[in-house]
């Protein structure tokens, strides 16, 4: 299920040296932690000696089995001198402990961000794939989850795993031989203790995350509120009581459930604190065995390295639950950026792929049916006919179906049914970049990308010279407002830029229209403006364009463009319902008068904002 493996294999090139040594810095501070166990050990045996005469023997004991070696130069030396020197050796354990988890950490770090970096521009590659097939909207839909979602539940699982291996794992074998070292019935009795209480909690915990409050007791309160709404209407047809049976029945049933819940939840804590209690009880009793029923019995110091032998062990084994826990959500993660990134024989494009000089004679809908990831008809059994020069406007009672259909145009979305076709090509057979030259997008936000607005407006085109960007601003009406920015044509702007508004934004995309003169232009207008204007000016640059031979597709929110537009294309959901110009479809059209009158009477918008 987890595919950690399969990630860590997107690049393809030898580890990194430094990614090597991580794990050395990683199995460095996993062994220090018993080091220092031991050493703290040793410490309390020197304070603990009889008559404070410091360690005088060959070795020090500690518990039945360990055993420390002291070299003769050591024990020869006074006790306060020993004493220096255990603390100042353990001080730099600890400080070679903090250096070594400082590094492996930030090893851990760079290495999850590093594979996680290099999985968000596969998902960009991917998408443009697979914007052939599943179209460009579904591609925002699913990127806002990958990129927003699973994406950082993979980054964390991944620096956790290589923050935890082996560190953890080290450390939970060390302290454990450690302990088993010092006494190993107490160790095996702690062991044992410790992981019969852990599935005692986790066995009561997961009675404790039962279906009751995940879905009835919320269901119960749906049907509550459905039917408090519902009790108005029902009161005008003189059944009240009904409503009030109902809402009373569902109230004390959900009560009901809740009491028992309550009920059942109450006797948890108690019985885990009782079954802490008895294990507590059982190591003090077992302790208290070998303090005082016995000889050979374990000291202070050997009961203190026990303890933190354990607590070390205990301390590991939760991290390693923990990262249990987090890699059981990045598998999932992992396992949805698999499925989006894994290439089938549907995404991948085909082989054959040609060109396309401009659009000549028409482009061909014919019989195309085209539905969401959930089966909804988007365009059902679509036929048209567009030609260059021409204005055609397309109006709709859904956005999602006129949307769909300018995407198809520029090859994004696969129909179940029909095909799309650019002078008799079909446009799965095209290029992505011979499209891309012939089809241009705008939209109210330009599309404006991160650089200076020259560079907006000339793209990579160096015949576009400054003249031809001077008047094709002055044609749309933007070249004043340019020339009063800080840098003119110079100035740096981003893609949603506070500093142009969206009637700059607009002009400059339809004035890159003006100076590449696309063979097809699919545009998105933006509200009117506020301020009067007697004619609109991206208009008249459409209008220019389509006399120069391209075709326009225009989704219209402005009622001159619609009145001057040679044909509109009428959509009642996802089906045709009509064509014609702007006078035909009032003539014969309610529900064209209807759309007219929803979207483009002033006189209503008004009365709205009132």
């Amino acid at each position: 299920m987890i595919r950690f493996n399969t990630l860590a294999q997107l690049r393809h090139e030898p580890e990194a040296r430094g990614f090597q040594i991580s794990y050395i810095w990683s199995s460095v501070a996993g062994l220090l932690v018993p080091g220092l166990v031991v050493l703290i050990g040793v410490i309390a045996m020197l304070l603990n000696s009889p008559n404070s005469q410091g360690l005088k023997d060959e070795s020090v004991t500690l518990g039945t089995h360990l055993v420390i070696p002291m070299s003769e130069a050591f024990t020869d030396q006074e006790p306060l001198m020993q004493l220096t020197q255990l603390v100042g050796f353990a001080l730099l354990t600890a400080a070679i402990l903090a250096g070594c988890a400082w590094l492996y950490r930030r090893t851990a770090d760079a290495r999850a961000n590093r594979i996680v970096k290099a999985l968000h521009g596969r998902i960009l590659k991917q998408s443009l794939r697979r914007a052939e097939v599943e179209g460009a909207a579904a591609q925002h839909v699913r990127a806002d989850d990958i990129i927003g979602h699973q994406l950082p539940c993979v980054q964390t699982g991944l620096s956790q795993w290589y923050q935890a291996i082996p560190r953890s794992l080290l450390t939970l074998v060390g302290c454990v031989f450690l302990a088993i070292l010092v006494n190993v019935w107490l160790a095996l009795l702690a062991v044992i203790s410790g992981v019969l209480l852990r599935r005692f909690f986790h066995k009561l915990h997961q009675q404790k995350d039962s279906e009751l409050g995940h879905w009835e007791v919320p269901r119960s309160r749906q049907r509550m509120a459905s039917l408090v709404g519902q009790a108005p209407l029902l009161a005008r047809l003189q059944s009240q009581g009904i409503a009030d049976q109902a809402y009373q029945q569902e109230l004390e049933s959900m009560f009901r459930r809740l009491d028992v819940e309550d009920r059942r939840q109450a006797r948890i804590w108690p019985l885990v604190f009782l079954a802490v209690s008895t294990a507590i009880a059982v190591m003090i009793l077992g302790l208290g065995v070998n303090l005082l029923g016995s000889e050979n019995g374990l000291s202070v110091p050997a009961a203190l390295v026990l303890g933190l032998a354990l607590a070390g062990a205990a301390s590991a084994a939760g991290q390693l639950q923990k990262l249990a826990g987090q890699l059981s959500e990045s598998g999932e993660a992992s396992d949805t950026i698999y499925r989006y990134l894994k290439r089938s024989d549907e995404v991948a494009p085909s082989e054959q792929r040609v060109g396309l000089a401009g659009l000549r004679e028409n482009v061909e809908i014919r019989d195309v049916t085209l539905s969401d990831s959930n089966s909804q008809l988007i365009l059902s059994h679509l036929s048209l006919d567009l030609y260059p020069e021409q204005l055609v406007a397309l109006l709709g009672t859904e956005q999602v179906s006129t949307r769909a259909l300018t995407e198809l145009l520029m090859g994004f979305g696969l129909p179940s049914e029909g095909r799309v076709s650019i002078d008799g090509i079909p446009l799965r057979d095209i290029h992505p970049q011979a499209l891309a030259r012939n089809v241009m997008w705008i939209e109210p936000d330009g599309p404006i990308w991160d650089g200076t607005i020259l560079e907006n407006l000339s793209g990579n085109d160096s015949g576009i010279s400054s003249s031809d960007v001077f008047d094709a601003l002055r044609e749309v009406n933007v070249y004043e407002r340019i020339q009063r920015l800080p840098e003119g044509l110079n100035t740096i702007v981003s893609a949603n830029d506070s500093m142009l508004g969206v009637e700059t934004t607009y002009g400059i995309a339809v004035a890159r229209a003006l100076l590449h003169k696309p063979p097809i232009l699919l545009a998105l207008e933006p509200p009117p403006p506020a301020e009067h204007m007697a004619e609109d000016p991206c208009l008249n640059a459409f209008k220019k364009l389509v006399r120069q031979g391209t075709l326009v597709v225009l989704l219209p929110r402005r009622l001159p463009s619609l009145r001057a537009a040679d044909r509109v294309v009428l959509l009642n959901g996802s089906r045709l319902a009509g064509e014609g110009n702007h006078g035909e479809l009032l003539a014969t059209s309610d529900l064209y008068r209807h759309l007219n009158y929803l979207l483009f009477n002033p006189y209503r918008h008004q009365k709205r904002q009132s």
